[in-house]
């Protein structure tokens, strides 16, 4: 369980990193669009950053991908290899996922987007707006992926597992 609390962590760094690195390079709708409406809407006609910028956020976005994702088989990997069945792999990673969805909850909406204020810093023009002090902004699509963690990590440990014989 070390290995995946570490993954887990390990993933968290890079995606709070690429966020605020990405931030202030990528396309205004791409990051509104995780932020509560009214913050959207003040923001919408906020210049683009030069394309170049634009390109780097983009790389930036796809390596957390590609790390996320890089865990998650290495974790899978290394559980089918140590002889992990269906429900310590589904439950491995669980504990995978819903790390990275507490870190997602508390340090980047609640700390970031909330108390610091990133966010607003980026986007002035929505200073005055009441998304900002709505801690809730984003409840509904959390409780829909916090409902929908188990299953998605099951049909992964039986992909895992149906895959057994080209891994071992």
């Amino acid at each position: 369980m070390i290995k995946t609390i570490i993954v887990a962590f390990a993933v968290c760094i890079i995606e709070i990193l690429v966020i605020v690195i990405a931030s202030p390079m990528a396309k205004p709708s791409l990051v509104l669009r995780f932020l509560p409406e009214d913050v959207r809407i003040a923001g919408k006609d906020h210049p683009e950053p030069p394309m170049y910028k634009q390109i780097i956020a983009h790389i930036l976005l796809a390596l957390f991908l590609i790390a996320m994702f890089a865990g998650m088989i290495y974790l899978g990997i290394d559980g089918i290899r140590n002889g992990y069945g269906f429900w310590r792999l589904t439950l491995r990673f669980i504990v995978l996922l819903y790390i990275m969805k507490a870190f997602d909850i508390i340090v980047q909406d609640q700390w970031l987007v909330m108390t610091v204020g990133y966010f607003k810093k980026l986007y002035p023009e929505t200073a005055d707006c009441d998304g900002w002090k709505n801690r809730a902004f984003n409840n509904k699509n959390q409780i829909i992926r916090i409902i929908a963690y188990p299953f998605l990590c099951m049909i992964t440990a039986g992909l895992f597992l149906l895959f057994k014989g080209i891994i071992v």
